[in-house]
């Protein structure tokens, strides 16, 4: 079955239905089985989503907060998304959660997969809420197009729930190659999944996506495989 694209006339509406959508899933998840686990994307657009949850009166001490990607640099760099995740989330109300970062100590993403799948896996067997975003090259998480690591990480040939990307030669990625993403299993079994896109353009690549191998265009692997779990939530 195919996917939920909600579409809104402003970003702030946007926003607080996104806000609503992951309190709701959270809430829903902690009544079921007295805990949930939110995967989180970071980059530029989730900063305003995060501020609204920061505040939002929900048993927080019962989630666990996870990254559905890292970028291999450290915590005071402006791309760690760990960092946004602390700086805008887990403040306030939300500063109760507990978070399981993605980035280690080591010195490459390939040397930490076997720890931190270990650490991720009994927090997206399955997730209960996902968060997503696209890039305007038809990523998401970290599965850049043609990237190595890729097909692994899509199809995990033991169902691991963590795998090292090198996006090198990957205009998507910019400087920051290196990378620790969530698999295909452990992105399209969540329970919810809600992607936030902005602007007409990201229209424009959802289309095209629609239209492409997910091996060109990765993000429709998990817009396929996700079907009616996953709401789209677009906005001007």
């Amino acid at each position: 079955m195919k996917h939920e694209l909600s579409r809104f006339e402003t970003r702030d509406a946007a926003l607080d239905f996104a806000a609503k959508f992951v309190a709701g899933g959270l809430e829903s998840a902690i009544a079921d089985r007295g805990r949930a686990d939110f995967m989180t994307s970071g980059g530029s657009t989730p900063g305003p989503l995060f501020d609204r949850l920061s505040g939002w009166d929900l048993p927080w001490e019962c989630v666990g907060v996870g990254l559905v990607d890292e970028r291999w640099v450290p915590l005071d760099h402006d791309f760690s998304n760990e960092s946004l995740v602390r700086t805008r989330l887990l403040t306030g109300k939300a500063g109760a959660a507990g978070l399981i970062p993605m980035k280690t100590a080591a010195d490459l993403p390939q040397d930490a997969v076997t720890d931190r799948n270990a650490a991720y896996e009994p927090h997206c067997a399955p997730a209960d809420v996902i968060l997503l975003g696209m890039g305007g090259d038809g990523h998401t998480a970290s599965w850049f197009p043609r990237s190595r690591g890729l097909e692994a990480a899509l199809a995990p040939p033991n169902g691991e729930t963590i795998a090292a990307i090198d996006a090198t030669n990957c205009p998507g990625a910019g400087s920051n190659t290196q990378r620790l993403t969530l698999t295909g299993p452990a992105v399209t079994s969540a329970r919810m999944a809600l992607m936030l896109l902005f602007g007409n353009e990201k229209l424009d690549v959802l289309e095209r996506a629609l239209a492409s191998d997910p091996l060109d265009m990765p993000v429709r692997h998990a817009i396929d495989k996700l079907g009616p779990r996953l709401t789209i939530i677009w906005a001007p």
